[in-house]
């Protein structure tokens, strides 16, 4: 179902992934009229995915896409970690693009040293995913509502959050962490803005078939190849999921989509999933 966002400019973060709910968000948003601000950092080639490493070009690549569809694209490099670079990436949207009338929270930090058990979790790992997931959202929440509460427009600001936010899995505690906290912040947001007429909503995909699935079964790949580990990953987990399969991006692109549309007007403070009924 199309959407009406002309006229409308949306900032989505961790937008520069091949495969990510942050290209097929941004893609959703332009498709139906919203002019696109893209912000993600600019990763090394030997740290992308395969299918990034020659000829694509995180967010330049998207906003060539976004501008193939007749809207305007700003690409944004910023590490939303860091307040002073999310409050400039903000300033420079609103003064290339006019405003921002949404804005979707996706930047995530990538599985790593983080996905041990807690005893053995080190602390710079700790840091480093509240940091990105959490302290990164917070402070693009903070800049984008603070424009928006000033504009006087009504906005929408969608956070994804993930299943990993509603219950927690061994081996994940920094992430599950940073995901609860993510819906912590959703609710108390969503009653600060709703004076503002700014509705604040999040998603929490179970797993979705995006790069970071890619990374997740390297880690656990032993003799099989990353391509084999990967595989077996999916097939394993589309066994927990009623639906049968995992999520695409665009499925949870989709009910992002809904999230800052006003069909959804009277929305706000939900947390919803998007995991095809695996925790129902």
């Amino acid at each position: 179902m199309p959407y009406d966002f002309k006229g409308k400019v949306a900032l989505v973060t961790g937008a520069g992934g091949r495969r990510g709910i942050g290209r097929a968000s941004a893609l959703r948003l332009a498709h139906d009229g919203a002019d696109i601000a893209l912000l993600d950092i600019p990763w090394p080639v030997t740290q992308r995915p395969e299918d990034e490493r020659d000829g694509w070009h995180g967010v330049a690549s998207v906003a060539a896409e976004v501008q193939a569809l007749g809207r305007r694209a700003l690409v944004l490099q910023a590490d939303v970690s860091d307040e002073r670079q999310v409050q400039a990436a903000v300033h420079q949207t609103i003064a290339s693009l006019g405003s921002i009338h949404i804005l979707v929270a996706n930047a995530a930090a990538r599985p790593g040293g983080d996905r041990v058990a807690v005893i053995d979790l080190p602390e710079e790992e700790l840091r480093r995913v509240i940091d990105v997931n959490l302290l990164g959202t917070f402070f693009c929440c903070k800049a984008v509502g603070k424009h928006m509460a000033e504009s006087g427009h009504s906005g929408a600001i969608v956070i994804v959050s993930s299943q990993s936010g509603r219950i927690g899995k061994p081996r994940m505690a920094a992430y599950s962490a940073s995901k609860f906290g993510q819906i912590g912040l959703t609710q108390a947001f969503a009653h600060e803005m709703a004076p503002f007429n700014v509705r604040v909503n999040a998603v929490c995909p179970g797993p979705v078939d995006t790069a970071r699935l890619d990374w997740s079964a390297q880690m656990l790949q032993t003799s099989a190849s990353a391509e084999q580990a990967r595989a077996q990953m999916l097939e394993g987990q589309a066994k927990d999921i009623p639906l049968g399969r995992i999520a695409t991006a665009q499925d949870v692109s989709s009910v992002i989509a809904f999230l800052c549309a006003q069909e959804s007007g009277h929305m706000t403070g939900q947390v919803l999933g998007v995991d095809g009924g695996s925790r129902m």
